[in-house]
């Protein structure tokens, strides 16, 4: 496996990745000032006498934020969040050939990424993290955990870690004794102190501090490693899937009970997030001894219990956390949908932040404004009131459209004409809801874009979800599949409503693009 230059978090890189993988989400959160480098927003004569004719200002408008987030309660316990979560953390583009590097971690810490992944393999040049058993470029473990160590500030909430380790017994003191050197009093080593009821342990308990998930076999199990020539290579995120078997408990083979998968010095600093990969029928027990077992687990194997097991699964994460990590197919370093996993009480969807799709402007849209962590529904937390159902009731969603200034042209389409229209998805538990305009001919004017009015609207009734997600997408109209040019993702608790906006559009790759959609949205309760 090479090894990248020690220097992984090195100025170069760190700036490169702030261009390259920056998602401007927060642009409608807090609208850039005039001063800005996105600031400058340009509007069509029509959008400026409709404005006028509203008697809106366009100054007030500009910094109008379209979403306003609630606080984050950090009093809950660690089980009654959603956590905002990365895969393979370390890498800058594809899983297969990707390149590793520290710098990732400081760019996903830094846009507020609260579960990093570390994948720790040996090597001759010591402890490496990459992905094994691909054409991956590896970097230094210990660069990774300074860049972990340095983004983890006083006051910040807390960071989870997945360790995944495929370094022997004997390795791992080298392994441990780096992580206490680098991160010191940050990782939490042990139970914390004077604390009552360990099972309420809070975010607002452990802020500036990293939480370590390790493997953890229990000791009534017979046998919990495997000799150091097998190391616990084949315990990656990819490989393991549910066992079968009725004990929820993972039994491993009697002759290797002397070898320890685990060392008991690294199993000990895994104390808040005893990370498991059970065996089936795991969601139906219930696991009393020891504490804080955390459910590590492929979507293929979560998304099998669906849908029959979901109400099983929500009250299984009410009480222990859960990881949901991408199957191994997913070689392009694409996305699953983390709302199907948060609906069933997942805390942790763990997403390659490489890529800007449907999964990861979901998980933009979630955790915008907020510290990584949000609050589940009520009806998902630990000692709920079991007659605690989902909010209830029908409501209604009307969004009025008038149209887009400064569109970017689509491919091949820079200073030509070419048909647009605009599309409004409702991503709610129920089942999709969407809606799009009539296609509108429009010119791409060098340097400024086009300008579209559609003055239309859509009106959608259906039951209150409080995961629902609205997302606006412009696309061009053409022959076969149509050219996908801006989009816009919001939770619609969030959405700013009763008032006209103007929503900075994100290209493909999660960039303010310069244009703005006039919108629109009113939202009522159904009688």
């Amino acid at each position: 496996m090479a090894t990248e230059n020690q220097d992984g978090s090195s100025a170069e890189i760190q700036d490169k990745l702030s261009h390259m993988y920056e998602i401007h989400t927060r642009h409608n959160l807090h609208p850039p000032s005039q001063e800005d480098e996105y600031g400058k927003v340009r509007l069509s004569p029509e959008i400026l006498q409709f404005i006028v004719d509203h008697d809106e200002s366009v100054e007030s408008l500009l910094q109008r934020p379209v979403i306003c987030p609630a606080p984050v309660d950090d009093s809950l316990a660690l089980t009654d969040y959603f956590v905002s979560s990365s895969h393979n953390t370390y890498l800058l583009s594809r899983q297969l050939v990707g390149k590793s590097s520290a710098a990732s971690y400081t760019h996903v810490l830094n846009r507020n990424g609260r579960c990093v992944e570390i994948d720790v393999w040996p090597s001759k040049k010591g402890l490496i993290v990459t992905h094994g058993h691909t054409f991956s470029k590896g970097v230094s473990f210990s660069s990774v955990c300074e860049a972990i160590g340095e983004s983890v500030t006083p006051g910040c909430w807390p960071v989870l870690v997945s360790l995944e380790c495929h370094v022997d017994v004997e390795g791992q003191k080298e392994l441990v004794k780096q992580m206490l050197d680098i991160w010191g009093d940050k990782l939490v080593k042990s139970k914390l102190e004077d604390v009552m009821d360990d099972d309420r342990v809070s975010p607002g308990l452990l802020k500036g501090r990293i939480i370590l998930m390790v493997e953890y076999y229990p000791p009534t199990a017979a046998g919990t490693g495997q000799s150091d020539s097998d190391s616990s290579s084949d315990s990656s995120d990819e490989e393991e899937e549910e066992e079968e078997g009725e004990d929820v408990w993972p039994k491993r083979d009697k002759k290797d009970h002397q070898h320890a998968r685990i060392s008991e010095e690294l199993g000990a600093l895994g104390y808040y997030a005893r990370s498991m990969k059970p065996r089936k029928g795991w969601h139906l027990e219930q696991i009393l001894t020891p504490s804080h077992v955390l459910i590590n687990i492929s979507e293929s194997t979560c998304r099998a219990l669906l849908p029959a097991s979901l109400s099983a699964l929500i009250f299984h994460g009410s009480n222990h956390l859960r990881r949901i990590f991408p199957k191994g197919t997913r070689i392009g370093s694409s996305n699953f949908d983390p709302q199907v996993f948060w609906r069933n009480g997942s805390q942790v969807a763990s997403l390659n932040w490489q890529v800007y799709d449907r999964g990861m402007q979901v998980n933009e849209a979630m955790f915008v404004g907020g510290p990584g962590w949000v609050e589940k529904p009520r009806h998902m937390r630990r000692h709920a009131d079991p007659n605690l159902q989902a909010k209830g009731g029908r409501e209604k969603l009307i969004g009025e459209v008038v149209g887009v200034s400064s569109l970017p042209a689509p491919n091949g389409r820079s200073g030509k004409s070419f048909s647009t229209y605009i599309r409004a998805q409702l991503f709610h538990a129920s089942g999709d809801l969407e809606w799009r305009s009539k296609s509108v001919k429009t010119r791409d004017n060098v340097g400024e874009g086009s300008d579209v009015i559609w003055q239309s609207q859509f009106v959608w009734e259906y039951d209150t979800d409080e995961m629902a997600f609205l997302r606006l997408m412009i696309c061009e109209d053409e022959f076969g599949k149509d050219d996908r040019i801006v989009v816009f993702c919001a939770r619609l608790d969030h959405l700013v409503k009763g008032k006209w906006c103007l929503v900075r559009m994100l290209d493909m790759k999660g960039k303010n693009s310069g244009a703005t959609v006039l919108i629109r949205l009113s939202g009522s309760q159904v009688q």
